[in-house]
């Protein structure tokens, strides 16, 4: 099963950005996620059309199950 940690941000001109982050650590806790978002957000090195990340939406873990056929 692959895991998928996917952080979504709004930027500053109000469109939404997603960083997914592949099998992130098992014992990640909200705190330690929103301080990284916190952490990204601050460093203003990921812009949308200029604009920089300005708010934190969410943060979720998707599970998929993959079955490779060929």
């Amino acid at each position: 099963m692959a895991k998928t940690l996917q952080l979504q941000f709004e930027a500053a001109n109000g469109k939404n950005i997603t960083i997914s982050v592949d099998e992130p650590k098992e014992s990640l806790t909200s705190e330690e996620i929103q301080t990284g978002m916190d952490t990204i957000i601050s460093s203003n090195v990921f812009q949308v059309e200029g604009a920089p990340l300005a708010l934190v939406k969410s943060a979720k873990v998707v599970e998929r199950n993959v079955i490779t056929i060929i």
